[in-house]
């Protein structure tokens, strides 16, 4: 139960790489892939992200150019890539066993303003040269990550699981519309992860997901799959369960894009970030704050990102896992 308070640090959609797929590196903390205990988990969040575009030379560009064969199109972009983002959580952590696990549910409704998502959806339709200013300040329904399989195995020190979360296309998507709020196609995360635990206060947490992505609507095009590793570590401070935490991640892209439109450019992307929980009232509502710093990109938009929320724990009576 100590550690609840760190699930969950969720900016999925809208805090690190705004471009490429739906799930982006660091978006849990070191003990988030792991079944919840027992009972419900409202979590309430806000972030705010300050982000640029990176070329594949790993430069920041207000360039965008397109490789496909016969079209040599570049776009130029003053950036003005902030977004504001907001989520609303429901977590379940489910009685008893299932396979031998504790096992949980969650569903991850996203409310955000994608003006970094615009500049690429923008960019994936020219057909010649053009230039764009962004900074559309609208705010829309995301979309919506679904996560029905969530199971963790404990074996003395070490604890495992295995996750299955799927990306619905419930934000607006219009072809070639420039205050898109969702990608418009569906997403699988597939997810393992393995914890180590040296001491009473500190967990080491190690998470590789595969994001397999299909054909986005109305359009012929079907972006590459990413392989994402997460890694990072926590730190108990006192008996209440307050913890401070350090986590990284890296992001490629392993498949190539397929279709007609789109930018056709491979992508990458790193982070580290840190974090603080620290419960108000114990057992039942803490809060939390983090930040994360992305370096590496490739063809990505990345930078800085704050988040900042809280939880509201309904534990099962009597639970114990």
């Amino acid at each position: 139960m100590k550690q609840l308070i760190s699930l969950m640090a969720f900016l999925l959609f809208a805090y690190s790489g705004f471009a490429q797929g739906h799930y982006n590196g660091s978006s849990f903390n070191p003990n988030d892939y792991f079944a919840p205990h027992e009972g419900f988990i409202i979590p309430v969040w806000y972030g705010y992200a300050d982000m640029n575009y990176y070329n594949a030379q790993g430069k920041k560009s207000d360039q965008l150019i397109n490789p496909t064969p016969g079209n040599p199109t570049t776009l130029n972009i003053e950036q003005n890539v902030k977004t504001h983002s907001f989520i609303l959580m429901a977590i379940y952590g489910g009685k008893g066993k299932i396979l031998d696990a504790n096992w949980g549910m969650m569903i991850i409704p996203t409310l955000n303003s994608p003006t970094a998502n615009i500049a690429l959806d923008y960019y994936s339709q020219q057909t010649g040269p053009g230039k764009y200013v962004f900074t559309n300040k609208s705010l829309g329904f995301g979309d919506m990550y679904i996560q029905p399989v969530w199971l963790s195995w404990k074996k003395g020190d070490f604890q495992y699981a295995l996750n299955y979360g799927v990306w619905a296309p419930t934000g607006k998507y219009e072809h070639g519309s420039l205050d898109n709020g969702g990608h418009g196609y569906w997403s699988h995360n597939i997810r393992g992860a393995i914890k180590y635990k040296p001491s009473a206060k500190v967990n080491l947490s190690f998470a590789p997901t595969l994001e397999i992505n299909h054909w986005q609507k109305k359009t012929d095009f079907k972006e590459g799959s990413h392989l994402t590793f997460d890694a990072g570590g926590s730190y108990l401070l006192n008996s209440r369960g307050d913890e401070v935490g350090l986590f990284g991640h890296y992001s490629q892209q392993v498949s190539d894009d397929k279709g007609t439109v789109g930018s056709f450019l491979s992508d990458q992307i790193a982070g580290i970030g840190g974090f603080v929980s620290y419960w108000i009232v114990p057992k039942k509502i803490g809060a939390m704050a983090r930040i994360t710093q992305n370096f590496a990109m490739e063809n990505r938009f990345g930078g800085i990102a704050f988040q900042g929320g809280v939880n509201i724990l309904i534990p099962n009576k009597n639970s114990a896992h």
